[in-house]
């Protein structure tokens, strides 16, 4: 019986956001998540201005500066981004000497991805600016606030991401 009223409930709740007009630009989710994404990449080039490096490209360096090798469908995937784009950030990244491609030592057909020493001392160079611009964005919240931001955010993302031109590839 609790359970019944508990999903009533929560399709009551979920009427009423799908009924919500969405009319106020400032009310609407995905236009404040843009403009919280476009203050992020901001803040991000403001500390890593020195360094030539987008969120995306460190974000492939972080996944591989744990010691995995993974071929470039399987990177790309693990940030968040489509086959094309992916394969133009590891490009840029090789170029710069920050990773490297290997032939797999199980198919010797396939190439797999590593992070180079330099793109390990890259990672540790810039980690200290990246969680400058991080707490830079969430600085007006309180912890208990962050804490709440992040659990929705997570929410969101995982209940959305097979609506994403790019779904990760993590449940």
């Amino acid at each position: 019986m609790k359970q019944e009223k508990d999903i009533a409930l929560q399709e009551t709740k979920n009427r009423s956001l799908k009924n919500r007009k969405f009319r106020e630009l400032w009310n609407r989710p995905g236009y404040l998540i843009r403009r919280l994404h476009q203050i992020h990449l901001g803040l991000f080039a403001e500390e890593c201005k020195d360094d030539d490096v987008t969120p995306v490209q460190f974000g492939m360096l972080s996944v591989l500066a744990s010691g995995v090798e993974m071929d470039q469908l399987s990177l790309s995937t693990s940030v968040g981004v489509d086959r094309a784009s992916g394969a133009d950030v590891i490009k840029r990244l090789e170029r710069r000497g920050l990773l490297q491609r290997n032939h797999s030592e199980i198919d010797r057909r396939a190439r797999v991805i590593c992070i180079t020493p330099k793109g390990s001392e890259f990672v540790e160079k810039v980690r200290p600016k990246m969680a400058r611009a991080q707490a830079r964005l969430v600085a007006p919240l309180t912890e208990e606030e962050f804490a709440e931001l992040e659990r929705i955010l997570k929410k969101l993302v995982k209940a959305n991401n097979d609506a994403s031109r790019a779904p990760l590839g993590v449940s």
